[in-house]
């Protein structure tokens, strides 16, 4: 049973691999990809990066235990913190040679591998030091195309991994109930001056480790036929879950378009998000789940920028709700269906630095947003509604 995802991942993307040219790049406007210029940290064969994403978040719901949930993005109630800082170094300047070491530390390094339970499989897993590594990989570009393995970041979801390449600060649901990373091998490939594919082998859904035996399979597609428009598709399938006998195909898919350059702004933007997952029977009944995310951004010009969002996922046997912390549990098992709605505000005086001011509105069917008595301790509190502002600075270089 498990040879069929593997056997439907690569019999696609590889029908196109008989031809290749040079990929267009991906625009710096879209959404989960970065604007800036070049790196100013250049050291012999080396590009170095770093980032500091600090933030002050209120809950309304004023969590006695400053736990804000559901998220994976300043995840504290009333508190200045630092979400998120890395130093990275990424080798540039040794021809087709490939390498990249990212460590990170913040907020977000808990909510990410936090959730990632295979780490206690057995001994040796890592789980002392693997949550400060965001990224580390090594590869070499062929003629027939570019081979990397370790750690890298997922592409299901559309949004980026790093929150100051996305549309807003926090995640939409689709992004927070799918992986941030995956450890594996990764195939890629520019399959036209348009089109270009991957194709990956790893341990499984956003899991440093296994559960399963078999491997998770995937297949990237990425479709620019201008520099305003790019469509994207994911696809994602394996045995991920403690449960042997269950194995999951999720398919993620995006558009995004820049349709108008007004003379009162800079670009106007759309992106769309629509995501479907299977998971068949073991001892729990089949289930479909998956869900939606709609943005608009406006760029009034070279500062200031407007990014509104809404998502809304349904989850019948919360399978990939996100976990809640200490070891606690939803208050009921049934089927999870939430939706949220995000305006943002971006102040930019520096390509460099990035001040952000967001609110959030978050509803559910059942209670799953964390409430006044928090959710860790012995009386976890949830709700089907909340509300939090956040504001936000983040220096990149």
């Amino acid at each position: 049973m498990h040879s069929h995802p593997i056997a439907v991942a690569l019999a696609v993307p590889l029908v196109l691999w008989a031809s290749a040219a040079q990929a267009e790049p991906q625009t710096g406007w879209a959404n989960g990809a970065n604007a800036q210029p070049a790196s100013l940290l250049t050291s012999g064969p080396l590009t170095w990066s770093l980032l500091v994403d600090t933030y002050y978040g209120f809950d309304f719901n004023r969590p006695a235990d400053h736990t804000v949930y559901p998220t994976t993005t300043a995840p504290r109630h009333n508190e200045f913190n630092l979400n998120h800082a890395f130093l990275g170094a990424e080798v540039t300047g040794v021809e087709n040679v490939l390498g990249k070491l990212v460590l990170q530390t913040g907020n977000y390094v808990d909510t990410l591998y936090g959730a990632d339970p295979t780490l206690n499989r057995g001994a040796y897993s890592g789980i002392l030091n693997l949550h400060n590594v965001q990224q580390a990989y090594a590869g070499y570009k062929f003629p027939w195309g570019t081979w990397v393995t370790g750690i890298f970041p997922a592409y299901v979801g559309l949004e980026s991994y790093i929150n100051q390449e996305n549309w807003n600060y926090t995640h939409s649901l689709l992004s927070d109930f799918t992986p941030y990373y995956l450890v594996g091998t990764s195939l890629q490939r520019d399959l036209r001056d348009d089109l270009a594919g991957q194709v990956w082998l790893v341990n499984g859904w956003q899991s440093v480790s296994k559960f399963g035996e078999g491997m998770g399979v995937g297949w990237q597609l990425t479709y620019h036929p201008t520099d305003r428009l790019s469509l994207v598709h994911n696809f994602l399938g394996g045995n991920f879950d403690r449960d042997q006998g269950r194995t999951r195909f999720y398919a993620d898919n995006s558009v995004q378009w820049q349709y108008a350059r007004p003379a009162w702004a800079k670009r106007l933007s759309l992106a769309a998000v629509a995501d479907l997952g299977y998971e068949t029977a073991g001892t729990l009944p089949a289930t479909v789940m998956g869900g939606l995310a709609l943005y608009h951004r406006a760029e009034l010009d070279d500062h200031w920028a407007l990014g509104l969002r809404g998502s809304a996922f349904g989850d019948p046997q919360q399978l990939l709700a996100l976990t809640v912390p200490a070891g606690q549990a939803l208050p009921d098992g049934g089927t999870l269906m939430p939706w949220e709605v995000t305006a943002t505000l971006d102040y930019k005086p520096s390509a460099w630095l990035l001040y952000r001011l967001e609110y959030r509105h978050d509803g559910s069917n059942i209670p799953f947003i964390a409430g006044p008595g928090g959710i860790t301790g012995s009386a976890p509190n949830f709700l089907t509604s909340g509300d939090r502002v956040t504001a936000n600075v983040s220096m990149r270089l």
